[in-house]
């Protein structure tokens, strides 16, 4: 019966170790399972939202569609618009360098159509949904 070598040379390694000793796997950037920290919207309960850069056009998807639910009568958590969601997600976007500059020139084409569009809710399922959800992370 053959004995199994357990041990493997560090060059050899999937997985690598930073230097606060946690591992660090290199498909990760490249899967978009990278953590992000990004600002939460004004009048949230946290001052930061984590999540992986692959799931950025979802959050922000979700946030909108709160933003549309809101009830006007509710004093606790953020309170902007949806059009403000959007520009807020957009300034994250632009200031932590998650997307290439004709991603965020679009984005800002449909931040300035969604503001000025009487009816949101129709371009944002038609235009803007479609397009946060196509959205893929630039690789780190």
């Amino acid at each position: 019966m053959g004995q199994i070598n357990s041990k493997v040379e560090p060059a050899q390694r999937m997985d690598k170790l930073d230097s606060r000793d946690n591992r660090q796997y290199p498909s990760a950037s490249e899967t978009g399972f990278t953590e992000i920290e990004l600002p939460a919207l004004p009048g949230s309960a946290t001052a930061v939202e984590r999540l992986h850069t692959r799931d950025f056009g979802v959050h922000v998807i979700g946030a909108i569609e709160r933003s549309f639910k809101r009830q006007g009568y509710m004093k606790s958590g953020p309170q902007q618009s949806p059009s403000a969601t959007f520009r807020h997600y957009l300034g994250c976007a632009r200031g932590s360098q998650l997307m290439g500059s004709d991603a965020l020139q679009r984005m800002e084409t449909l931040a300035q159509d969604f503001e000025r569009e009487p009816e949101q809710e129709e371009f944002f399922k038609q235009v803007l949904r479609p397009y946060l959800l196509a959205l893929a992370p630039r690789r780190r």
